[in-house]
């Protein structure tokens, strides 16, 4: 690995990371891609893969399955080298290389590229015994098979995004969907609540968090509160989805020496980290007017992968370094 010199080496293989994929074979760079996970697809793969996607360009809709099959097959067109189940633990550069370390290996590159989402994406828990004990009996903290919404009574919790998806996209299988939030209004795309107002088997409603779970081995019902009131109410429920959010893993970025912005790596317009040749693109990266959609984070990847470009040309592999890097 470490005698193999790539023009781009691509940390994380989400939907940016294999559009990135596409970019730099379509420039004919000679790229290497790491994934800490068996397959590549990132969040859309492993959590979402039949979540509806509404704000892909020429995409009504598309299952994060979906996009990802179409993202691969649109990378695939060109030769790159992808290493799966290798997770990247840290970087030294080498004269004008980085060197980048992982539990596979070293990789040798002439510029990085991270498009590691919010690095090692774990669903955000209660931490709460008596509910997480329901988790594959009717509690869900990622969604696999709609299908085992169908015929049933739902309660699906959070304000954002995620949880409005599937509220629609569960809402054509199941009897019926209750939606709650803590705070005072839903945090999701205007569009998608003015969508689920008009579903007349979902209830909106603001102020609520889940108390208990109800049941003896299967989830039957849960009680919610109004923080506002402390009233309680049971929902007559079998299915219950849980979407407040991903837990960042991103601070081994801090320890290779790259500005960080709370859990974010500062980049400039450039997508330029403060380090001269490892960029970012994706979730992962912060900015003044940042917004966080797959199709901004497919805009960011191409600005990193020409600002990659216009890097290369100056990079100067001297002799004495090559030799002492790759012994």
């Amino acid at each position: 690995m470490g005698t193999n010199i790539a023009d781009v080496l691509i940390i994380g293989g989400g939907p940016v990371g294999i559009y990135g994929l596409y970019l730099t074979g379509l420039h004919h760079l000679k790229t290497v891609m790491i994934e800490r996970l068996s397959r590549l697809g990132g969040q859309l793969e492993h959590l979402y893969p039949e979540k509806p996607i509404y704000d892909v360009g020429g995409f009504p809709l598309v299952t994060g399955h979906e996009l990802v099959v179409r993202l691969l097959e649109q990378a695939n067109q060109y030769p790159h080298d992808v290493y799966t189940n290798t997770v990247a633990t840290g970087v030294i550069r080498h004269g004008d290389l980085w060197q980048i370390e992982t539990t596979q290996g070293t990789f040798t590159a002439k510029s990085v590229i991270i498009t590691a989402g919010i690095g090692e994406f774990l669903p955000r828990r209660f931490n709460d015994p008596a509910i997480d004990r329901f988790e594959g009996r009717g509690l869900y903290y990622t969604v696999e098979h709609l299908e085992d919404f169908r015929g049933h009574r739902v309660l699906i919790i959070g304000g954002g995004d995620s949880a409005a998806d599937w509220a629609m996209a569960v809402a054509p299988r199941a009897e019926r969907i209750w939606m709650i939030h803590r705070r005072d209004g839903f945090q999701c795309h205007a569009d998608s609540l003015a969508k689920l107002k008009n579903l007349s088997n979902v209830s909106l409603l603001t102020h609520h968090e889940l108390l208990a779970v109800d049941g003896s081995y299967a989830v039957d019902g849960a009680q919610i509160r109004h923080n506002q009131s402390q009233r309680v109410t049971r929902l007559d429920v079998d299915r219950i989805i849980v979407a407040i959010g991903l837990i960042p893993g991103t601070d081994i970025f801090r320890d290779w020496g790259i500005e960080l912005n709370g859990h974010e790596l500062a980049v400039n317009s450039a997508m330029l980290t403060n380090l001269p040749g490892i960029l970012a693109a994706g979730d992962i990266v912060s900015y003044p007017g940042k917004v966080k959609l797959i199709s901004v984070g497919f805009g960011e990847v191409a600005t990193a992968v020409e600002s990659a470009r216009r890097y290369l040309p100056t990079v100067s592999v001297r002799d004495n370094a090559v030799s002492n890097l790759l012994g």
